[in-house]
């Protein structure tokens, strides 16, 4: 789920206040974004008009110290001042250009060195053969992808989707220039009228269909070539989001919605969503149009999980969204409480429940006011009764304190578990201890290790006589490989509580036949259809699931009487009904790939493999 910004000025350089107005603009997006990426930053500028001998991409790129997004932001910014001051002219500073890439990377599966860091650049002495790319992706096919580079007669030297992507990309660019040059070649043009003659006439649109031909996954990519073309595509699902935003003096693109019409101070439906299967293509002398490079799928299945958690929630729709998520939930809640809401307090973890938070409470108010309609209905009521039933309220407080904005669940494995112990303060004296039952909402439960290992610990510290856990979320039953981290069957807590049970109820042959018929369809049609997995989970209701995660994630010693209440997946299209990408909860997934995955997954636990991915080969 990384961050990418992308941005075409549409006027000469010297139209703008500054040199650098568009780099105040593309750091402002990178600032915006920067829950999108923690393990490197990058920024990449174009310049359209340099000399030969002169580079026509610049780039800089960091890893640390911790957060790079700021430091990047801030190295830019002091080479920009010191450039003012030596005397020589602005616009020729490396990073005022007429075009700029910028990128927030979460490291999923590959390493976390500047290697690994977009933009990633494949230079060439031809401008037309030159490309830079930064994206955000997941390809579950990198290894099918990686042979037939193979089969073209590259000698690849990594493995991963993203050095995959650019090779093959490359491979079609020279194609295509190899094809215009021959044809300028016929026309008696010399080598140097040749290469105005191949900018001129490429097809991107072309281009990109060609490459993306075979890729299996979710992506938004986009890039620059050295002639000056640039592009933004997004993958037949939407499974990754890519907005845009076109004003007189820019073209820009985002992965959040938000961070343009805030940055750029324009109303929030000025803001597109660049469309499934689309590119966003911009010729070198500024005009852009919207073109489909590829078919869509017949249902758009956008990322869900973006809206529920990982988007920031100042975008107007996320935010009602999530609240939507919060009403919904109240009524799981209340029938949990057994609709008595005396000595109940409520409150959320992490701050990205807070605006389902306030969907949440709306919606037990609504519940707690029907309530006493019809308690005043049914009976007769003394003014001391009335004025009693009245006074109550659904009580909220804000009680635990997160010390740290990083994000435990997608961390590095090495720092996931002492980032997750030192994270949460709580406020005392507002709980009565063995009296007061404690409602806590969170977003999402993914693996449960913050649960075990922290919150669950600090909230017992106040001693609620009921601890109920809430999730806006319902429960995370298959690994996401298409971009999130949680790509591992063995670790997310909802399948370790069905193995659990499946040994519980002496099922275990369940376990064994799913291994058999994933074998059994192994390098068929069928193991790129069906999700074997879903069988695990068949014997046993969502509330039977839930209960087994509430003793898993107990801590030793923990005394206080705990539920997990859940959201009901059905209720997901209600809330998100433009996003209804949901296959980490039913399983099922947009693209072929997904099902061969979840399915390797599988027999990889069984076989005892374990490890945080499925893919047969590395990925970005």
């Amino acid at each position: 789920m990384c961050g990418v910004v992308w941005l075409r000025l549409l006027k000469p350089l010297e139209a703008y206040p500054t040199p650098v107005w568009g780099l105040e603009k593309v750091l402002l997006l990178v600032q915006k974004q920067r829950n999108r990426g923690q393990d490197g930053a990058g920024l990449l500028t174009y310049k359209a008009h340099v000399p030969v001998g002169k580079p026509y991409f610049y780039t800089k790129k960091l890893t640390k110290p911790t957060p790079p997004w700021r430091f990047l932001i801030e190295a830019v910014w002091s080479e920009w001042e010191a450039w003012q001051k030596s005397g020589t002219s602005p616009l020729e500073f490396p990073f005022a250009g007429e075009g700029y890439l910028a990128h927030l990377r979460y490291g999923t599966f590959s390493g976390y060195g500047l290697e690994d860091t977009h933009p990633v650049v494949r230079q060439n002495s031809w401008p037309s053969r030159s490309l830079a790319i930064a994206g955000n992706f997941n390809l579950t096919n990198a290894e099918e992808l990686f042979q037939r580079l193979v089969e073209m007669g590259q000698h690849p030297l990594h493995r991963g989707d993203t050095y995959t992507i650019v090779e093959r990309m490359g491979h079609f660019l020279d194609e295509f220039v190899e094809q215009l040059y021959q044809e300028a070649k016929s026309k008696g043009l010399s080598k140097v009228d040749a290469t105005d003659y191949i900018r001129q006439r490429f097809s991107v649109k072309e281009w990109l269909e060609r490459s993306a031909r075979r890729w299996d996954g979710g992506y938004v990519i986009a890039g620059w070539l050295g002639t000056g073309w640039g592009f933004v595509m997004r993958d037949p699902c939407g499974i990754r989001p890519a907005y845009y935003l076109v004003t007189e003096e820019a073209l820009a693109v985002a992965s959040e919605a938000a961070a343009l019409h805030n940055v750029f101070s324009v109303p929030p439906e000025k803001v597109q969503e660049l469309p499934p299967a689309h590119a966003l293509i911009v010729s070198p002398e500024g005009q852009w149009t919207v073109e489909r490079f590829t078919e869509p799928a017949p249902r758009p299945l956008r990322c869900s999980f973006e809206r529920i958690y990982f988007s920031r929630g100042n975008s107007p729709h996320i935010y009602t969204e999530r609240k939507s998520l919060g009403a919904l939930l109240a009524h799981e809640i209340a029938k949990v409480l057994d609709y008595t809401f005396d000595r109940v307090i409520f409150t959320y973890i992490p701050n990205t429940s807070q605006s389902a938070f306030w969907g949440l409470l709306k919606e037990l108010e609504n519940i707690l006011i029907l309530q006493q309609f019809r308690q005043i209905q049914s009976r007769q009521l003394s003014e001391e009764e009335l004025r009693e039933l009245l006074q109550q309220r659904i009580r909220a407080e804000y009680l635990v304190w997160k010390d740290t904005q990083s994000r435990t669940f997608i961390s590095s494995p090495n720092l996931r578990k002492a980032m997750s112990r030192h994270v949460y303060d709580v406020i005392y004296n507002v709980v009565q201890p063995s009296k007061d039952i404690l409602v806590c909402l969170d977003d999402s439960i993914v693996r449960g290790t913050t649960l075990r290992e922290t919150l669950l610990n600090t909230l017992g510290k106040l001693r609620p006589a009921r601890l109920i856990i809430a999730s806006s979320a319902p429960q995370i039953r298959y690994p996401d490989f298409y971009g999130i981290d949680m790509a591992s069957l063995h670790e997310l807590i909802a399948f370790q509580a069905a193995v659990a049970l499946l040994k519980e109820y002496n099922l275990t042959e369940v376990l064994d036949h799913t291994y058999a018929l994933c074998q059994r369809a192994y390098g068929s049609e069928d193991f790129y259809r069906n999700n074997y997995v879903k069988a695990i989970y068949a014997p046993f209701t969502e509330a039977q699931i839930a209960g087994k995660i509430a003793e898993l994630v107990r801590p030793v010693d923990f005394q206080v009487p705990l539920t997990i209440v859940y959201q009901p997946v059905e209720n997901l299209p209600k809330a998100l009904p433009h996003h209804r990408g949901d296959w980490y909860f039913t399983g099922n997934y947009p693209t072929p790939g997904g099902y061969k995955q979840v399915n390797l997954s599988f027999m990889q636990f069984y076989e005892g493999k374990v490890q945080r991915r499925a893919y047969e080969t590395a990925s970005s």
